[in-house]
């Protein structure tokens, strides 16, 4: 009787043990500085910028993106090829331990295409963050008029 209740104790600490790793990992994951730029009016396209923090020991990577504006934002970063200034689509962005990854104008960014709505700079957009250690990050960003 006494080794069952020792297995249900051991059953209990491993399942909170793995929450609370769960809950370490989210907490780890730190998004600041982050906007959405508005779209142009007749556009259905804007981009996305924000600094990723990783204050674990373990490398993560951002891996997908959804919100309820799009069914399609993708990871782009610009480059400079003999002379030209290009952007490609990128799979996925790591951001070391304990570094950080700025997705900004000109380098990395995110592209959301087919915006279901026109959004304005008195808009707040919600965007989740999908990381290659299963943790999902809710973000709100506000919406920055275009310059």
């Amino acid at each position: 009787m006494l080794n069952i209740y020792y297995g249900k104790l051991f059953i209990i600490f491993i399942f909170l043990l793995s929450i609370a790793n769960h809950a370490h990992a989210e907490n780890a994951i730190k998004v600041t500085d982050g906007y959405i730029k508005a779209n142009i009016p007749g556009s259905d396209i804007t981009a996305a910028y924000m600094t990723i923090n990783n204050d674990s020991d373990q490398a993560i990577t951002l891996q997908k993106i959804t919100s309820t504006i799009s069914d399609r934002i993708e990871i782009h970063e610009h480059s400079m090829t003999g002379g030209m200034m290009r952007m490609r689509q990128v799979d996925n962005v790591t951001v070391k331990a304990n570094g950080n990854v700025v997705l900004q104008p000109s380098g990395l960014h995110l592209m959301i295409f087919s915006l279901k709505q026109q959004i304005t700079k008195q808009d707040v957009i919600s965007l989740t963050l999908s990381f290659s250690n299963e943790t999902k990050i809710n973000i709100q960003l506000p919406v920055y008029q275009y310059k």
